[in-house]
């Protein structure tokens, strides 16, 4: 079974069923009413809620090619959301942006998979969309989540991305990946890890199930494959690996956090992160999207009373 907060992997592609709805008048007609901005409301129960909204995103005369937010109630309610949208989508890549879960004075760190989880969706609607990389991007989002502020992306580290073929560095690709947050390990056994042994690179991605190993044939990349790092078994090849920051500030930033949570000053008492870090610097994440972001209430019922509870 997945864990609560992993990378959400939909099963073969449903899409040839949205074609159900673009023959349909009526659905036509409220997605006509949406990509004129007139914020209509539909009413569905929560079994076919889903699709719905897939054919909403997917219809030439509603918000195809437009970058879209889905906002669910809770993370749990948008992580499922996210599957089932990314079933129909497929292979339209759909992102799922979880709450940070913890306060930036607690001293905790989040996960690297809900780091790279967050800023992987950001960075899609952001850089992507600005850069217009392939289909629009579509994220779904909690609630809980869009209230909490990120550091702007001058604060973030960058992800990137490897493929077969290409001509690499292993020093500089080790680097990159120290400054994205990942710790280097003899062995990697969980996400953010790496391990450098001669020419073979293994790398635990943040939003990943499992790891991947890198052989290099002089400065290229000659394989990629998918391994257990429970039985080091080979679980299929990849012609090319993202790898999402498992840090949410860069380097400089994290030293500073790291140095406020383990000195207690001179009084005894341990100095707030939140004043050695630029704050002021922080946004709401609605405040990064683009103007042309289509944002979409999945169930908005339910966001108050989540809210509340948050």
């Amino acid at each position: 079974m997945p864990s609560p907060d992993s990378t959400p992997t939909p099963p073969a592609s449903l899409r040839p069923l949205l074609e159900l709805a673009r023959d349909d008048e009526r659905f036509a007609a409220l997605a006509a009413a949406v990509d004129r901005s007139e914020r209509p409301e539909a009413y569905a129960s929560a079994s076919i809620r889903p699709y719905l909204l897939a054919a909403l995103l997917d219809h030439p005369d509603g918000l195809e090619g437009r970058p879209a937010l889905v906002v669910a109630a809770d993370d749990i309610g948008a992580r499922d959301l996210a599957r089932a949208l990314g079933a129909y989508l497929a292979p339209r890549r759909v992102r799922y942006y979880p709450s940070r879960g913890t306060g930036y004075e607690s001293h905790l760190a989040p996960p690297p998979h809900l780091v790279g989880l967050r800023i992987g969706a950001l960075d899609a609607l952001t850089a992507d969309t600005a850069a217009g990389n392939g289909e629009a991007p579509v994220v779904v989002a909690s609630a809980v989540a869009l209230a909490e502020a990120v550091p702007d992306a001058s604060l973030r580290p960058a992800g990137f991305a490897l493929q077969r073929g290409e001509e690499v560095d292993l020093t500089d690709v080790s680097e990159l990946l120290v400054e994205a947050g990942y710790e280097r390990v003899d062995q990697v056994s969980e996400r953010g890890h790496f391990a450098v042994r001669g020419g073979i690179l293994d790398v635990f991605p943040a939003t990943e199930e499992r790891a991947a190993r890198l052989e290099l044939f002089g400065d290229e990349i000659e394989s990629i494959r998918w391994f257990s790092t429970f039985t080091q078994r080979s679980l299929g090849e990849a012609e090319r690996i993202e790898l999402d920051p498992a840090a949410e500030l860069a380097l400089e930033h994290r030293e500073l956090a790291e140095l406020a949570s383990e000195d207690d000053g001179a009084d005894g008492e341990r100095p707030d992160v939140a004043e050695l870090l630029p704050v002021d610097s922080f946004r709401a994440p609605l405040d990064l999207l683009p103007s042309e972001t289509a944002i979409v209430i999945a169930a908005a019922e339910e966001l108050a009373p989540a809210l509340r509870d948050h």
